[in-house]
């Protein structure tokens, strides 16, 4: 026995990779499975806020993830920062700029929204054997919730 024997621990835990090269191509495993319920009561409960925090975590999860549709954070800012005005002009009474905000911030959201759209149609589909379409008309009328549905749908899948 030489001494470089002697000096290795034999009382520590192999090192190895304990995932297979599967779950790598199944992106949205990467996604937190939150119910699609809690994202509705929350964002009701908070007056929006939630899902402002919801369309920005995302966005930057679905950045990272994203190889070819990535969106664009120059809009998801933009989206935040108008939500904000729009805010403290509602609670400071100036109805009229609240009001054209609340517009400008509506155009950006639907330019948002619909670049997370193609974003998560990538994700969800990768690794999986089944291709997943997001409606259009339910990702308008719902975003947060329906993309988050979606989600929990393919992680259900791909688990």
């Amino acid at each position: 026995m030489s001494d470089s024997d002697l000096e290795e621990n034999v009382f520590a835990a192999p090192q190895a990779e304990l995932t297979d090269g599967a779950d790598k191509e199944k992106l949205v495993l990467q996604f937190e499975r939150i119910s699609a319920w809690f994202v509705f009561f929350i964002g009701l409960i908070t007056l929006g806020i939630y899902n402002v925090y919801w369309l920005y975590s995302r966005t930057l999860i679905a950045n990272n993830l994203a190889k070819e549709h990535k969106i664009n954070v120059n809009w998801l800012y933009s989206y935040i920062s108008l939500f904000a005005i729009n805010l403290v002009a509602s609670f400071a009474g100036l109805e009229t700029l609240a009001l054209i905000v609340q517009v400008i911030n509506f155009v950006v959201y639907i330019v948002l929204v619909f670049s997370m759209r193609r974003a998560f149609i990538e994700i969800i589909n990768a690794g999986s054997e089944n291709y997943t379409h997001l409606n259009g008309i339910l990702t308008f009328l719902f975003s947060s919730i329906y993309f988050q549905y979606k989600i929990n749908e393919a992680i259900d899948r791909q688990k």
